[in-house]
């Protein structure tokens, strides 16, 4: 199948969604402040776009081990950036920083690639394969975001119990 055919049956919504996740990655390069609430989007998406596509339950294993792990690299990569909560507006105040945009390509493209896998997979050991790597790609970068907001929610809240 060639390239253009892969691209060309791409659904439309394919597209929209990248658009949006380049978008984000665009704007987190930039140095700013944002309330937490939207600081969640993102993790909600790949933890959501990760979910769907869970064939059995080893394929929900696998996301849900290597969410933990992506858990616990988000909260040691938020913890050596600068980052600045206001507990009263409920916002953070961020540096730009290039490492949402490596990981929403990252992942963009993995999952296009694996999508075409398992769309085209021949037998079921390679099927299961593509799912098994989809599943941890989707947990791993699904808990790595959900980990650096994680962070920040919990010195948001530090700091709220403090001035309380």
């Amino acid at each position: 199948m060639s390239p253009a055919a892969i691209i060309h049956g791409t659904p439309t919504w394919v597209w929209v969604l990248l658009v949006f996740l380049l978008m984000r990655g665009f704007k987190a390069m930039k140095p700013g402040t944002t309330p937490l609430s939207k600081l969640a989007i993102i993790p909600l998406i790949f933890a959501g776009m990760g979910l769907s596509h869970l064939a059995g339950l080893s394929d929900g294993l696998v996301w849900i081990v290597t969410a933990a792990i992506g858990i616990v690299l988000g909260m040691v990569i938020a913890a050596r950036t600068h980052f600045v909560v206001d507990p009263n507006a409920r916002t953070v105040t961020l540096a730009g920083s290039i490492v949402p945009m490596v990981l929403i390509v990252a992942t963009f493209a993995a999952k296009f690639w694996l999508g075409f896998e398992t769309a085209t997979a021949t037998d079921a050991a390679s099927l299961a394969m593509y799912l098994q790597i989809g599943a941890a790609v989707s947990g791993l970068v699904a808990g790595i975001f959900a980990g650096r907001f994680l962070t920040y929610w919990k010195v948001m809240n530090a700091q709220r119990a403090l001035t309380a």
